[in-house]
């Protein structure tokens, strides 16, 4: 399939051309390919497209960092990825549980957690969901040290087209 003319196609799945990625990643600041693929769908058929979506990452934000490298808070992605699975496995699914909502952990990377919210509420400003993230982000950044923040990728996917 030919890209059509003055279009740098980069996923052929769902015809996302290199101008759409940037401007998403520009948009919203994104930094992963999973968050790019949540808000264009570029990536997500066959995922061939991925190393090129990085690429535009890397020219955008700079070559990311190895995940076993640890950055400024002296953990690398995997530690944090380890140490937020613990806790959420002691602390926050049993509550999200109860109140019928379950959390994807997708990613870790930085000061970054890549989440995924299903169930009751989820996608509302309802004043109960809204403190459950709340917590979620106080015991993330508990359990890492330092402040995290939380990336919904269902709220990224709405935005898609």
């Amino acid at each position: 399939m030919e890209s059509p003319p003055g279009r740098n196609l980069v996923c052929r799945c769902f015809l996302v051309d290199e101008e759409t990625i940037r401007k998403a990643i520009a948009e919203h600041k994104l930094q992963q390919v999973e968050e790019v693929t949540a808000v264009t769908r570029a990536g997500g058929g066959c995922s061939s497209c991925w190393d090129d979506i990085q690429g535009i990452l890397s020219q955008v934000w700079g070559k990311p960092r190895p995940r076993d490298v640890p950055d400024e808070s002296g953990l690398s992605s995997a530690q944090k990825r380890a140490l937020i699975v613990k806790m959420l496995d002691a602390e926050i699914h049993p509550l999200l549980d109860l109140n019928r909502i379950q959390m994807q952990l997708v990613d870790v990377t930085g000061d970054r957690v890549l989440a995924r919210f299903t169930g009751n509420g989820v996608g509302t400003t309802a004043p109960s969901f809204l403190a459950l993230k709340r917590y979620v982000v106080q015991k993330v950044t508990e359990a890492v040290g330092h402040k995290m923040n939380l990336v919904e990728l269902n709220v990224l996917e709405a935005l898609a087209p």
